[in-house]
């Protein structure tokens, strides 16, 4: 269906005004976040914008929607380069798109990852579904290298604590997939190894400590590799 040029000029003010609430926050946090602070900056009545989006909420469950989109697409879109050829390889290719993305765009991650913001309550049926693709990418890779024999599991990866255990299971209900348990164990751990990098290098936290933080990097990536199992 041809959209109206009246749609076309609604999405390109939606676009514009995600991109200057994006600019506040890169200059003032989230704290500087407001209808009325962007109508200001876009020489906008705050009145206008609630045409566009309904409330701030709304507009702040846009971005994140966005911004967990973005950040799939790249992980994907770097998984699918055909001169990857192992699991291991695609493991790295995720952690260094993850990377790659985070630095690239810290408002946005630090919008997803940073602290709350105040009065802002996310509709969870909107968010979670962009925000699990990056995990599925990832435990699709593994659940490939079981299946595959390149990765050897260990007991520990069959015997989940009861309560980690119906979390794995809750997954697989919830996105309506067959994936392995232990493949999703391992995203999860993948994750985890590399947000905490990413955060403390984010916020300046790792470079006092450690002068080549991609060499640091890319030797945590290795290692995480090599005692999950992966050939």
């Amino acid at each position: 269906m041809t959209r109206s040029r009246r749609e076309k000029i609604r999405d390109i003010t939606r676009d514009e005004i995600k991109s200057t609430a994006r600019q506040l926050m890169a200059e003032e946090g989230t704290s500087g976040l407001s209808i009325r602070a962007i109508a200001r900056e876009m020489k906008m009545t705050a009145s206008a914008l609630y045409y566009y989006f309904s409330s701030l909420n709304d507009l702040i469950t846009a971005l994140i929607e966005d911004a967990f989109t973005q950040l799939a697409d790249t992980i994907e879109a770097d998984i699918n380069n055909p001169e990857l050829t192992t699991s291991a390889e695609r493991i790295t290719a995720v952690a260094n798109a993850y990377r790659g993305w985070a630095l690239s765009n810290p408002t946005d991650f630090q919008l997803l990852y940073g602290n709350p913001i105040p009065g802002y309550s996310q509709p969870t049926g909107i968010t979670y579904p962009p925000a699990r693709r990056s995990f599925l990418v990832t435990a699709q890779i593994f659940s490939e290298a079981i299946e595959s024999g390149e990765i050897d599991l260990r007991t520990h990866y069959h015997n989940f604590p009861p309560s980690l255990e119906q979390s794995l299971h809750d997954l697989t209900e919830v996105d309506g997939h067959n994936l392995p348990l232990p493949a999703l164990y391992l995203a999860a751990t993948a994750w985890v190894k590399m947000h905490g990098h990413i955060m403390l290098e984010l916020f300046d936290l790792i470079q006092p400590v450690i002068a080549d933080v991609d060499e640091f990097f890319q030797y945590e990536v290795k290692n995480f590799i090599q005692n999950v199992g992966l050939k």
